[in-house]
């Protein structure tokens, strides 16, 4: 050994560097036994080093070792006999190949049937002891999962980038493997953030500011056997998605591309911050684990990675804590639920909070769908938002139908996850347009269509963040499964076809978030009043029906007029959107002393108007059934069209004058 065994810095968890020592600490019961355990890369026998506690911390157990050659050694931890990878490891070994069969316990692997005549020859030939020890030696290597070392020297090159302001966010929810893998060709870029980094124009046509990245932190995605669910052969089943303890300070090896390196990730997000694009992550934390664990791990991801917010799942009591956290401040974070009374705390110095949860999501398909829905929860969903927050808006994510599947199945189709059907939600808020599932019919395609831009219309024309799941924007399905955790397959991947109907859909959701982006009215960062607060001719936001300046919420008819007053967002010009759900065509009645141009109307293609559509001076409007029209209002005073008026009388007595 050409390294000496020193004392370990018990100030900080998992592995420390310190000019040549490298440190090592772990926590542990009293007087519990506890090895440090280091793996040549050699595949020779492992070294079982000794870690003791000093001093009065009796928890604390630590070793330090001097000139270790680090880069040629894997290590994990050996407490009261039992072997565990670091809590703290900054990168696993072991897990490099997604779902290798290597790593599935011996109950359920298929072993190769090798012949008795067979394996009796080897034991003559190599003798008994030699395969038993070569054995041994690939059970010790083989399939093993080991902590190792990550001491990165990256060069960062982002300092001046400031994030996004909440206003101005649009969401983009992925998964790394499920994005890329159905790309075409067989590149090794597939399934890794060297794919996603490819791919940074594509989300920038569609006016993504934020990707928010399902579990990238290392997880084990084979299944065991889970004889609850009644599985004989969980071999085929995959655990995609993520949501599950892991290694929480290291990121996924087989998500890394090139030789597994950390630094492929670190790359990524220096790219998507030279684009102006935020990098949120989502951690699944379970509800019994120490707060100190949660608050170490983001902080470190913060700091290492430079990832600009988190989303976390699972751990009630540590959101408020980590809402507080001053080391945090320049982060994002997401949660079901903050009280406005947390979020504006003067005393409060820790991250910007937003909420995150599916009371969008079911409010609006019930409308959309006429499932029950209310139209005045409607309304006060798309004002929804908050002075010190921030609410995330999406009618579709993972956990659930597919955008298109929302208007193309009423009912879940999981047979596929092996479960018979049992797991996912029962009741989705969906429908089939007249089918259930692949159609042929125009008239039901049409329609599903048409529902797919009313909805993404709803999340670009609401208040709150957009946030729109993987593959939405050019019409995926997974065929009614709404739980596709563990398909890993063409079902729970991106389609990447390139269709006439997925190029329109793209188009389209990039001229929606350019709509966004060109009126501040769509995305006020404070909430709306209902009144004209500030003297300034007519309320910030106003509700209207056939009637105009009126809205009779009690009547709960399918159809709500809104109209957006322009000069509290400091513009000329103002806005009127006509949602109408109803089967049938409806009249809306118009603020009057405006002249008016059609934006959008999704019931005509191309659904947003490359230039605006002349409407004139009218009072009334008529919206096709299940549409939705954003009209542009812009106000003239009554001199104006006295004087327009006078112009167009004495034109039309010089025209008689000439007949005559």
């Amino acid at each position: 050994m050409n390294f000496q065994i020193c004392s370990g810095n018990q100030e900080e968890a998992g592995v420390t560097k310190k000019k040549d020592i490298i440190s090592f600490s772990k926590q542990a019961a009293r007087n519990s036994i506890c090895y440090l355990l280091l793996y040549p890369k050699d595949n020779s026998p492992a070294l079982k080093i000794p870690m003791k506690t000093q001093g009065n911390c009796d928890t604390v157990y630590t070793v330090g070792i001097q000139g270790l050659d680090w880069k040629n050694y894997d290590y994990n931890f050996e407490i009261n006999g039992e072997e565990v990878t670091d809590l703290y490891a900054r990168k696993i070994t072991g897990r490099e190949v997604w779902g290798d069969a290597a790593r599935r316990p011996k109950e359920q692997k298929s072993e190769p049937f090798v012949p008795q005549k067979e394996k009796r020859k080897m034991e003559q030939l190599q003798g008994k002891s030699i395969l038993a020890e070569k054995r041994q030696k690939e059970e010790n290597h083989l399939g093993k999962v080991k902590s190792s070392f990550y001491f990165s020297d990256f060069k960062w090159k982002d300092k001046v980038y400031e994030g996004v302001k909440k206003e101005d966010m649009v969401i983009y929810k992925l998964h790394v493997r499920g994005f890329s893998m159905g790309m075409q060709g067989n590149s090794s870029r597939r399934g890794t953030v060297e794919a996603i980094e490819r791919k940074l124009d594509y989300f920038k046509g569609l006016g993504i500011t934020t990707l928010l990245f399902m579990p990238m932190y290392e997880f084990e995605e084979i299944l065991l056997l889970d004889k609850s669910k009644h599985q004989t052969q969980p071999k085929d089943l995959i655990n995609c998605w993520g949501y599950t303890v892991g290694s929480y300070f290291a990121p996924k090896a087989s998500y890394l591309g090139k030789g597994n390196n950390p630094d492929n990730l670190k790359r990524l997000i220096q790219k998507m911050h030279e684009k102006q694009m935020e990098c949120i992550l989502e951690f699944y934390f379970p509800k019994k684990i120490n707060p100190h664990l949660i608050i170490d791990v983001l902080r470190y991801w913060n700091r290492e990675y430079h990832v600009d917010g988190f989303r976390l799942l699972g751990c009630p009591p540590v959101a408020e804590l980590l809402a507080q956290d001053s080391r945090l401040s320049g982060c994002k974070l997401f949660y079901e639920g903050f009280s406005e009374e947390l979020a504006q705390d003067r005393q409060r110095f820790g991250p910007r909070l937003f909420t995150y949860n599916e009371e969008f999501l079911y409010e609006v398909r019930k409308v959309l769908n006429r499932q029950g829905g209310s139209i005045y929860e409607f309304a006060c969903q798309m004002r929804r938002q908050q002075e010190h927050q921030g609410y995330v808006n999406f009618i579709a994510e993972n956990n659930g139908f597919t955008l298109w599947d929302v208007f193309s199945y009423e009912h879940k189709h999981n047979e596929q996850n092996l479960e018979e059907n049992r797991d996912g939600n029962d009741w989705n808020g969906s429908s089939n347009c007249g089918q259930e599932g692949i159609s042929r019919m125009r008239q039901v395609n049409e329609l599903r269509k048409r529902q797919v831009k009313n909805a993404l219309a709803v999340i670009f024309l609401a208040q709150g963040i957009p946030m729109i799941w993987m593959g939405d924007e050019c019409g995926n399905t997974q065929r009614g499964n709404n739980n596709a955790y563990c398909q890993d397959n063409e079902i729970g991947w991106k389609d990447w076809k390139r269709t006439a109907a997925s190029r329109q859909l793209i188009s389209y959701v990039e001229r929606l978030s350019g709509l966004r982006r060109e009126y501040p009215m769509l995305r006020s960062p404070h909430p709306f009043h209902l009144q004209d607060y500030g003297n300034k001719g007519c309320p910030d936001l106003s509700y209207h029906s056939d009637g105009a300046w009126k809205m009779d919420f009690s009547m709960n008819r399918g159809f709500l007029g809104m109209f957006y007053f322009g000069a509290y967002a400091g513009r000329k010009e103002n806005l009127y959107v006509a949602w109408n759900f109803q089967t049938v065509p409806q009249k809306f009645a118009l603020p009057e002393g405006m002249k008016w141009k059609l934006l959008l109307n999704t019931a005509a293609e191309p659904a947003v108007l490359e230039q605006p559509g002349e409407l004139g001076h009218i009072r009334e409007f008529q919206a096709k059934e299940h549409s939705v029209c954003l009209l542009r209002g812009e106000a003239f005073s009554e001199e104006k069209s006295r004087r327009r008026r006078k112009r167009s009388e004495k034109s039309a007595d010089l025209a008689k004058g000439e007949k005559q």
